[in-house]
């Protein structure tokens, strides 16, 4: 049982180095994964806590030198500092006529009186270099400096360190004490420890406290007087290597993955039915017939039968990843691994979507053309006729969501054809202020990638298509099925160890797209952007589609 003395206060600086080092080793043992018990968890965390209560004691420490020192410094500075010195005698002037004549008098840095000197010239020239002032430049002080961080084995806190060399050996020693499995459960807790400091000492009077003026401040930093010779001509090239920079971009996201319910699929696919179609229902069942055709009995009631709907059966389709590092760059640059690592995860979840928007694409058939009415917003606006038509058709709640799919990009042609009309402030046209004509209208749009993507060519140019289709399907209609098939990651194996790499992800999955019930729209819209709206005077009645039917 890993416990705390009483009295913090009281432990040397090794003590509570100890503690923190027996700390780690207790929550070691305890080998916290997912599965672990309620009780190693909640033991686990009652150890960091304590873990860290010791690091606040040493934080505490390091702060209370610290400001011990530069109160030292200032006690120091108050009580030692020199008066000013005396200006220097004028050197008498030799009698003889080959003594040289007195310098142009210069403002040293610092003045030392030296000691008579005893080599060998004219009586006139000794007493002349005895009596002349010796400039001495001041000491540069370094500008930055490298400190040791608090509770890093091996350096006091606040140690100079010698170097790069030195600050490697800080990390690594700070490293050796870090815990090497997972903890806090599922999610982590993540730690923070400092292993070395960057102090900067300032650039000799070129500060703010040197009575400047931002403006002076300024200029005096980029006085060329201050450089070797007084300029700032550098004579030939750089000289230096160029840096290698070992940062990687990084700009690929999530976004505009399709939405659909998700379920988990535990035996290779499904069989289901979408039941009876309520259309037939409503056109099949009922008869009317009037009291003549009653007493008479020629009218035949027609009966409505229940038939037995057919079932369908879908199978998984399996998608997955591999990648394999060498094992000599995951080890000197992990950096570039760990790179390619989330680019090709973010990658696999787009390809994914794209196989799933395919199938529900190929699920709606071929799209229906509709009329260009002048502007892509005025073609758009066929679409509420449709989806109140998808509600005719099933005798859905006048307020049942239809779900639009559209690519990301026809939001963007969308803003612009409302922005070129007359009176309208371009800048007030927002994804929100688009986004709420659809809500308004009980449409649920989705701006999705990997459907339609635009054709961009190296030389950053886009090429627009003439025409963009969208889907459309009351909301429920589609489900995502899943199945985790394997995953693993660092496999080292004898045949990629012989060619010097190994796998370091490999997972597969199961996926499929049910058309739970109803059906699927695609319309294809002519893209106008051109910002045309109605005419004052406008007599002719608006076109809708040929065929408009959902």
């Amino acid at each position: 049982m890993y416990e705390l003395p009483e009295n913090l206060t009281a432990q040397s600086a090794e003590e509570l180095q100890a503690l923190i080092d027996g700390g780690l080793d207790a929550l070691r043992a305890l080998k916290i994964t997912a599965e672990s018990s309620e009780e190693d968890v909640a033991e686990g965390e009652r150890i960091v806590a304590a873990i860290k209560t010791v690091q606040g004691e040493v934080s505490r420490r390091a702060a209370d030198a610290t400001r011990k020192t530069r109160a030292d410094a200032l006690q120091t500075f108050a009580t030692t500092t020199p008066e000013e010195p005396e200006a220097p005698a004028e050197p008498e002037t030799p009698a003889e006529p080959e003594a040289p004549a007195e310098p142009e008098a210069i403002v040293p840095d610092e003045v030392i009186q030296p000691e008579p000197v005893t080599a060998a010239g004219s009586p006139a020239r000794r007493a002349a270099a005895n009596a002349a002032p010796i400039t001495v430049p001041a000491r540069r002080t370094e500008a930055v400096s490298l400190l040791a961080a608090a509770d890093v084995p091996g350096f006091p806190t606040g140690a100079p360190l010698d170097g790069l060399a030195a600050v490697v050996s800080a990390v690594l020693n700070r490293c050796k004490g870090l815990p090497t499995t997972r903890i806090g459960g599922a999610d982590g807790v993540r730690h923070r420890y400092g292993a070395a400091l960057i102090q900067k000492n300032g650039y000799g009077d070129i500060s703010q406290a040197a009575d400047h003026d931002d403006y002076h401040l300024v200029w005096a930093a980029g006085d060329e007087r201050r450089l070797p010779g007084n300029s700032l001509v550098a004579a030939g090239g750089w000289c230096a290597p160029s840096e290698t920079l070992y940062d990687l971009c990084q700009f690929e996201t999530v976004d505009g993955i399709l939405s659909i319910p998700e379920m988990q699929i535990t035996r290779g696919g499904i069989r289901w039915t979408q039941g009876p179609d309520f259309s037939d229902i409503y056109d099949a069942c009922g008869f009317a017939l009037t009291e003549q055709e009653a007493i008479d009995g020629t009218a035949q009631k027609d009966c409505c039968i229940v038939d037995c709907p057919p079932f369908d059966e879908i199978r998984l389709d399996a998608v997955g990843l591999c990648v394999k590092t060498p094992l000599l760059t995951n080890t000197a640059y992990p950096e570039l691994v760990r790179r390619f690592m989330e680019g090709a995860l973010v990658a696999h979840q787009h390809k994914v979507n794209k196989r799933i928007i395919d199938d529900i694409t190929a699920a709606a058939g071929t799209a229906t053309l509709l009329n260009d009415n002048g502007s892509l917003e005025q073609t758009l606006a066929q679409v509420e006729l449709l989806a109140v038509g998808m509600r005719y058709r099933y005798r859905m709640s006048q307020t049942q969501s239809i779900e639009i799919v559209a690519p990301f990009w026809l939001r963007t042609l969308l803003r612009m054809d409302i922005a070129r009309r007359q009176f309208v402030n371009p800048s007030e046209v927002s994804d929100a202020s688009i986004n709420s004509w659809f809500t308004a209208r009980n449409l649920m749009v989705q701006w999705v990638y990997d459907f339609q993507d635009l054709d961009v060519d190296p030389n950053c140019t886009v090429a627009v298509p003439a025409t963009v289709t969208i889907l459309m399907y009351p909301a429920g209609t589609w489900i995502k099925g899943s199945a985790d098939v394997i995953n693993i990651d660092s496999v080292y194996d004898s045949t990629g160890l012989s060619e010097n790499v190994f796998t370091a992800l490999f997972m597969e999955e199961g996926i499929l797209a049910v058309q739970r019930c109803t059906h699927t729209c695609a319309y294809t819209l002519p893209v106008c952007v051109s910002g045309r709206t109605g005419a004052a005077d406008l007599t002719g009645c608006y076109t809708f589609g040929a065929d408009v039917t959902p």
